[in-house]
């Protein structure tokens, strides 16, 4: 059988297809393949990864003479159907022929032009069950917050910690953070809160001026998706039922030097490790009208003979976005 003339529109869209082909992104799969009408190019092939393209030459030999497993039918002037025996032995996903001397191509189902619908599992921070309804999170830092403690003997260890920078400042505490849920009620929050999570690093010292106390503890509750505790939104406010940072966990030590260490219930010189988690109480929170921080007035924490502890907090947002809610939050 003798070749055929190659096509000189054919070649150069060929010419023309090359350097681009080359420069596809190897990552996708799939092929390119490029065979020209005449002897001297019989044999090339420029394979590239991304998508499968063969360029054949028409004619009464409908073998191909590769092994691309594309078949070119004869020249009836009708098109091969979709599901004909092509043999394939590579990823094109089928081959169409056309009249004598026409094109061929075959478009790989991975290609750029293919619509990618694999689920990627993506679009759900939440691990449970998701339910019907969305909830905007926001993050607030509790600078200006303060812890206080007082009634302590002789009052020598009273003393307000705020929440502020220098935080290794000795009557300074911080950073802190809650995150809250709130169910989105037509793209504001409201109608119910979550309490997510809590955490506060708390380093200061009490120095009475004949004994020192430093406290070096780490707070913090949750994350818990479906909150560690939840309230009922009311305009502004939020009531916390149970009233109260559930599952509170401190962890550290104290640390007390001096004469009057033994008033306070603690060893002079000798750290007391501290480990205990506990429900630390609450009271309401009093947001802005936008949500973007709250208040909530001091509230009790401890009260024994040598102290009364107690918090008040500040809260300023610093960060909120919309997700979908588990199931426990849309009831």
């Amino acid at each position: 059988m003798s070749d055929e003339a190659p096509d000189p529109e054919l070649e150069r869209i060929v010419a023309m297809a090359v350097p681009f082909v080359r420069k596809l992104d190897r990552s996708r799969a799939g092929t390119f393949e490029v065979r020209l009408c005449s002897p001297a190019m019989r044999g090339l092939r420029t394979w590239v990864c991304g998508f499968g393209l063969v360029v054949a030459c028409g004619g009464d030999d409908t073998s191909t003479g590769d092994d691309t497993g594309a078949t070119t039918a004869p020249a009836t002037g009708t098109t091969a159907p979709t599901g004909a025996d092509t043999t394939p032995n590579d990823d094109t996903a089928s081959a169409a022929s056309t009249d004598s001397g026409a094109m061929t191509t075959s478009v790989d189902s991975t290609g750029p032009g293919a619509t990618d619908t694999t689920d990627t599992g993506m679009g759900s921070d939440s691990t449970g069950a998701m339910g019907d309804c969305q909830v905007w999170e926001i993050t607030y830092d509790l600078e200006g917050s303060v812890f206080d403690i007082s009634d302590t003997p002789l009052m020598a260890g009273d003393q307000a910690n705020t929440v502020t920078m220098p935080y290794d400042a000795d009557d300074t505490v911080g950073p802190g953070t809650f995150v809250l849920r709130f169910r989105d009620v037509d793209g504001s929050p409201g109608q119910e809160a979550a309490m997510v999570s809590y955490a506060m690093s708390m380093h200061f010292l009490v120095d009475s001026g004949v004994t020192t106390v430093a406290t070096d503890l780490e707070a913090e509750a949750g994350p818990d998706e479906c909150g560690v505790t939840t309230g009922a939104v009311a305009g502004t406010t939020v009531t916390w039922t149970p009233s109260a940072i559930v599952g509170h966990h401190s962890m550290g030590q104290i640390l007390c030097n001096g004469g009057l260490c033994g008033a306070a219930g603690l060893p002079n010189g000798m750290p007391v490790p501290q480990d205990e988690t506990t429900d630390q109480p609450v009271s309401d929170f009093v947001f802005a009208p936008d949500f973007s921080s709250f208040t909530m007035a001091p509230t009790v924490i401890t009260m024994d003979d040598q102290a009364t502890t107690s918090w008040s907090y500040t809260g300023t947002e610093t960060g909120r976005r919309l997700l979908d809610a588990p199931a426990c939050l849309c009831g």
